[in-house]
């Protein structure tokens, strides 16, 4: 019974590490996505996570995760952006064209 907690143990343990570190990705996500809205001058509305899976690119392996963000450029209409990270790191942001308001 012994061998089998620990195992048990170690299996709880791991489900935690990936819930902690998936939370710490989308809270960083959200910190770039807000950065990019506010360089852009656009309105960050929400974001949401997409679905995420191992993935190596250039030299780099990790998690490579998919979010979903809404925003604004005249406070009327909204678009849908993508953001993409690989574990911590931002690989790109992509938004679909928008309108752009005259000053």
């Amino acid at each position: 019974m012994v061998l089998a907690d620990a195992i048990a143990l170690l299996f709880v343990g791991f489900i935690v590490l990936i819930f902690w570190q998936g939370r710490r990705q989308a809270e960083q996500a959200r910190r770039y996505v807000e950065q990019y809205c506010k360089q852009q001058q656009l309105q960050f509305l929400d974001i949401a996570w997409q679905g995420g899976r191992p993935a190596k690119l250039q030299r780099h392996i990790g998690w490579l995760s998919r979010y979903e963000f809404g925003f604004s450029s005249d406070g009327e209409s909204r678009y849908n952006g993508q953001a993409t990270l690989l574990n911590m790191r931002l690989v790109e942001i992509t938004t679909p064209p928008h309108r752009v308001p005259t000053p």
